[in-house]
Parts: C-alpha cells; structure tokens; sequence
C-alpha cells in the first residue's frame, strides 16, 4: 500500500480498482455465454450425428412378402447370432429352434439373458448371423418394414398417442366402426368407450389420462387385434398391471389368438406357465426349451430355479 500511495494518485487508484470490479464481472460474463453456447451446442451435435446415421439394411429392398403372408406364423433359426454394435459382444449365440403354427411359447429368463435380443432379431432391429425363417421364407430377402408390419408387438408400456380412441386404435383409417367396436368387446372396454362423452372420438391425452395402466394396454390389445397379424409377441406386456388385468390378457391369448403364434417375454412366471413350451436363455443361448410340467420337474432346471426365486 505503501508502494501505492507513493507511485499513483488517489484517482488513477480508485479508477484502477473500478475496472478491476468491471473486468471481473466481464468475465463472469464471457464465462456464461461460454457455458451456454457448451449446451446448446450438444443438441446441435446430436442432430449433427443423427444425420450420419446408416439406413438400416434391408429397408431399400424392393421385394416384398407374398400377399397373406404369413398364413401360418412358424418361425424357425437357424444358428442365428445377434449383435447390438459393430465389435460389441454377442447378445444371442447361434440360436436354433422352431415354433410351430399357432402356437404358444414363453421366453424367461435373467436380465441380459437375451429376451429381448430375440425379439430384436425377428423385427430386424439389429444385426444378425444365421437364418430367420417365417412360414419358410428368409425375412433378410424383403423389405424391412414390410416383416415389421406383418408381427405384432404389445411392449411393457402401452404405446399411446394424444388424439382420439379410433386414431389410437385404427391409426390409418382402414376399419370400420363396426371392426372397432368389435376389438373393443373382445377386450372387454367396448363398455368404458362407450360411456366416454364422444366415445370413439374423445379426447385421449396420455399425460393426464383416466384410463389405468391396464386399460391403456387393453386398448393397445385391442389395436392389435385390428392389425389381424398371424404372429403376436408380448415384450413383459403384463409387468406394469394389476392381477386381474393380467388374467384379462390371459384369457384373449388363449380365446382370441388361439389360431395365432404367441411369443410371451415373461416379467411372471404365471404369465408363462400356460404356454405350449417354455424358452429358457441365460447370456444369449437356449439353455431349455420344453413343456412347463417338463421343466418345472427337473430337479436342477433353470425354470425351476427362476420359479423358486420369484
């Protein structure tokens, strides 16, 4: 200070220490900006990288399944192998077996054990080695969207949309109310539709919905049965509902879809236990596959194992 008092004056000081105040505030300044143009650059990067990604394989194939196709729903591997990402591990493992017409398989088994991976394989959502045949023919040959559009999938959250219960249910406008209503019934919420104030045409917002969580996937159930698919996978359909509601599902499974090919991923093992044959997995290879009471009596099975833990 001393040193100070004897180089500058009284003024210069106070002007120095004045822009010591200003430039620290310019930098906070600078600072900020910098911090944000960081953040709002990383949706930039993302759109960024979202343009560079490949179209999926498959998805510019001009050739297309037969009209009906399938008509019986088998579905036969042969060695396939399923991977997420280029040089990641294998999610499934040479994977061979075959499900017949119209029947009723469930899949079990631990997290990461490739439930799922299975079901990626049959709706080409990854990549894979080996063949996937439906009612005989290769779906690598066709065109992606149009094997998709053929197998029917109730996932574990029910898939809804803000609009109406007929756009929900007949999103592109190619069934009659008659057909709907009908859907509706055979899911037991033709009655909760109908005392709604438009019925078909109210309101459904899924943010602030008064459908419970098991209505919601009956009413995904009921868009189903509208697409009228010879092949219907429930992805762990029954994880997020009540009992009673599961039961409900049960029933349309062995009612409604008794001429279709089920595929259960099983979130409980109640869920399963009524299928023709139970897939047990375990880190992507079939470790059982057989009738329930088969399994259940092994004295070492894996299912025996998943039923004693549950």
């Amino acid at each position: 200070m001393y040193f100070i008092h004897d180089s500058i004056s009284a003024a210069l000081g106070a002007m120095t220490i004045l822009y010591a105040v200003n430039t620290t505030h310019m930098i906070y300044y600078v600072v900020m900006v910098i911090s944000d143009v960081n953040s709002q650059m990383t949706s930039a990067e993302r759109v960024l990288a979202y343009t560079k990604i490949q179209t999926e394989l498959g998805q510019d194939l001009p050739k297309t399944p037969p009209q009906n196709w399938p008509h019986a729903g088998e579905i036969e591997f042969k060695d396939v192998s399923l991977w997420h990402y280029t040089g990641g591990p294998y999610a499934l493992k040479n994977l061979t077996f075959t499900i017949h017409s119209s029947e009723k398989v469930g899949i079990v088994g631990r997290t990461g054990a490739g439930k799922s991976s299975l079901v990626a394989a049959l709706m080409r959502l990854a990549e894979t080695r080996g063949e996937i045949l439906i009612d005989g023919l290769n779906i690598k040959e066709f065109n992606m969207l149009s094997i998709r559009k053929s197998v029917s999938v109730i996932s574990q959250s029910p898939t809804l949309i803000n609009g109406t219960i007929r756009l929900n249910l007949d999103p592109l406008g190619q069934h009659t109310d008659a057909e709907i209503w009908n859907a509706l019934h055979q899911t037991k919420m033709s009655s909760t539709v109908k005392n709604l104030p438009k019925a078909l045409d109210a309101e459904l917002n899924i943010d602030n919905s008064k459908f419970s969580v098991g209505e919601k996937q009956l009413l995904s159930l009921a868009r189903v049965l509208l697409q009228n698919n010879k092949i219907v996978i429930f992805d762990e359909a029954t994880g997020k509902i009540d009992g009673n509601t599961d039961k409900e599902i049960q029933r349309i499974i062995d009612e409604v879809f008794k001429e279709c090919t089920v595929i259960t991923i099983a979130h409980r093992l109640s869920s399963i236990l009524h299928c023709d044959r139970v897939m047990v997995l375990d880190q992507g290879e079939i470790k059982e596959f057989d009738r329930p009471a088969v399994l259940l009596i092994k004295p070492s099975g894996l299912l025996r194992q998943l039923q004693e833990i549950a």
